[in-house]
């Protein structure tokens, strides 16, 4: 179940939600949270142009790998 798509959600006039959606080459989806508090759009700027294209490709069913990978180089 490879993950082939992603993009980042803002939401909510007044306050950013910001939510990431996952596609796999099944046709499944999958969201998630991931608002910061006062630096919504900082988060969003950062899955876009750091999280998003170390996603792509990977197989989403390696969840514990993937966490690991993101955890271990990603610089915040």
């Amino acid at each position: 179940m490879t993950i082939t798509g992603a993009r980042v959600i803002t939401t909510c006039p007044g306050r950013n939600f910001v939510t990431l959606k996952l596609e796999t080459k099944g046709g499944l989806t999958g969201v998630g949270d991931a608002t910061l508090n006062g630096r919504e759009l900082s988060v969003a700027s950062y899955l876009a142009d750091h999280i998003i294209p170390c996603l792509i490709g990977r197989d989403a069913h390696r969840i514990e790998d993937i966490w690991q990978y993101l955890y271990k180089g990603a610089y915040w």
